[in-house]
């Protein structure tokens, strides 16, 4: 029987920080029109210090926490694997029953909580990532790139298509979608300010009319590329801590000088084209897309430097005992969050400023609250429930 491998305090913590920092775009899912999520002005009031949070947001955390999660995911599943096989159980088989576990988990929380959940997504996108977990870290960040090209053409193609339709087709189109007044966006402002049952309906309308396409089209293969980027990682030594500090350094530089300056040209493509619709739902997400994951490795790069040098220790524990309960501290941030926003009338009602002080607030809960709850349990409650699922018995 193969040795076990010792848990690694770097992936607790680097979980922890993306908790948080997945927080910093959520909110503004749970605040606003969906539509506001591609065009941020939609909804007017797109100046002044509404437009300085938004834009920072957009920089340093927008497409790059979620590929930061995908990737840890990812490197989870071969930490997974190996430990399976340590501990004698057939692997295949238990992480099958992971990934059914946590796609029941997710598409609860995505019809009964917040129609923005990524564990259905992760846990479809894991079962395929699974079978790549033993390939060396070259080929891993082969195909990776592969299936990281395949929206990119889906959306060069739309592009297109947005480009070449007929006038009258395309403005029916953007009237529909694009527009403060248009009837998706009038139809989820009613349902969130409404009732339970109105938010139930229009969660079970997004489920059914639109996460398959974007699993097929968009979402499932970047999220499937950047598992398999987290294994190649985890390969290379990157989450041991083990490297010198100057590759860190080198990859924080390569991460923050390359995707903070391509995100910074997308927002000046947007609003050089006026967010027109043509430009900006496809193409103009293109620059996020591509420089968010460098952000990301920036900031992974950074924790690794920190931890290294033994820099801001007391903060960094917390931020991993938040890692340890990382699953239930996401579904308590969409609990907290849609119970803010979808009453007393707050749902796209609420300034960009006001979300900030919550996601400041919230942070503060997190951080005080999971080392109490590790003092006393040893695992969270939705990590006690996924892995009673997946161990039941032995293979």
């Amino acid at each position: 029987m193969s040795q076990r491998p010792e848990r690694l305090a770097s992936l607790d913590i680097l979980r922890g920080f993306a908790i948080l920092g997945i927080l910093v775009i959520n909110v503004r899912a749970f605040a606003e029109v969906s539509t506001a999520q591609l065009n941020p002005g939609v909804m007017g009031g797109f100046e002044g210090a509404e437009f300085w949070v938004w834009f920072v947001s957009h920089l340093l955390f927008e497409y790059s926490f979620m590929p930061l999660l995908a990737a840890l995911f990812g490197a989870g599943l071969v930490i997974q694997g190996e430990r399976l096989s340590a501990e004698g159980f057939q692997v295949g088989r238990v992480l099958r029953r992971r990934m059914g576990a946590l796609a029941l988990i997710g598409l609860g929380h995505l019809v009964f909580i917040w129609y923005g959940d990524i564990l259905l997504l992760y846990a479809v996108v894991g079962l395929v990532a699974a079978r790549f977990r033993n390939l060396p870290p070259t080929r891993l960040l082969g195909w990776a790139l592969l299936f990281y090209l395949v929206p990119f053409g889906f959306a060069l193609l739309m592009t297109g298509m947005l480009n070449w339709i007929p006038a009258e087709e395309y403005e029916a189109f953007r009237q529909q979608f694009w527009t403060a007044d248009s009837s998706l966006v009038q139809q989820e402002i009613e349902a969130y300010r409404g009732g339970w049952l109105a938010q139930l309906e229009h969660r079970l309308m997004v489920f059914v009319e639109s996460w398959p396409s974007m699993l097929l089209t968009e979402s499932g293969w970047r999220a499937l590329a950047l598992m398999l980027v987290g294994m190649a990682l985890y390969r290379g030594g990157f989450f041991s801590g083990q490297w010198p500090e100057s590759p860190y350094r080198r990859l924080a530089l390569l991460g923050f000088g390359i995707g903070i300056p391509l995100c910074q040209w997308g927002v000046l493509y947007n609003m050089t084209h006026e967010w027109r619709m043509a430009e900006s739902l496809y193409a103009g997400r293109q620059f996020n897309i591509w420089g968010g994951p460098l952000v990301a490795l920036g900031w992974a790069s950074l924790v690794m430097l920190a931890l290294q040098r033994g820099l801001f220790q007391g903060l960094l524990e917390r931020v991993k005992s938040l890692g340890k309960l990382a699953l239930s501290a996401y579904l308590l941030c969409s609990v907290l969050g849609t119970a803010f926003f979808y009453t007393g009338g707050r749902f796209e009602a609420t300034p960009r400023l006001v979300q900030l002080q919550f996601i400041l607030a919230v942070w503060l809960v997190l951080l005080v609250v999971a080392p109490l709850w590790l003092r006393r349990w040893r695992t969270g409650p939705a990590e006690w429930l996924w892995r009673r699922f997946a161990y039941r018995d032995r293979g």
